[in-house]
């Protein structure tokens, strides 16, 4: 388990580190109309240069964390809602945290609860569209067991 969440967390370090620029260039884009790699917010505070780093870090962490949380899935001893409370709870913090800190968002209570059911609502969807999905891999997993089980019995059948 420690491997696979080395590998996830790994995978999620370059994941964020670009997917924190892109993000915050189409909301800059769509916000304010324009083409800018950090928010204006965090420019001010920072400087453009550590506030493309502090951008860059923090998505990487942020990524690494969801991707690598993943694992909680994987522990055996623990529901599947157990585990999805757990990753949800995880990713809330972490983009509630990360937003805040890179000014995504104001730290006032509206804009935290709309970024909160955001966030719920998109893991509930993206969730909901893996299960889906692994449901389909699951019936057909034993659709294909079955035909094997036919297969063999034909077989035996023929041998006999």
């Amino acid at each position: 388990m420690k491997k696979r969440l080395i590998i996830r967390s790994l995978i999620g370090l370059v994941v964020g580190a670009l997917a924190v620029h892109a993000i915050t260039l189409f909301v800059n884009y769509i916000s304010r109309g324009e083409i800018l790699i950090c928010m204006p917010e965090l420019i001010e505070k920072l400087g453009l240069t550590k506030a493309i780093i502090v951008q860059t870090v923090l998505g990487a962490l942020i990524s690494m964390i969801a991707i690598g949380g993943t694992v909680l899935f994987d522990i055996e001893t623990w529901s599947l809602l157990r585990a999805t409370v757990a990753h949800c709870a995880l990713i809330l913090f972490s983009y509630l945290t990360v937003g805040l800190l890179l000014s995504w968002f104001s730290f006032h209570i509206i804009p935290i609860l709309i970024m909160t059911g955001g966030i719920i609502i998109v893991y509930a969807l993206i969730w909901l569209i893996m299960y889906a999905i692994w449901k389909a891999e699951i019936r057909n997993m034993n659709r294909l067991t079955e035909e094997y089980k036919k297969d063999i019995e034909a077989s035996e059948d023929q041998s006999s």
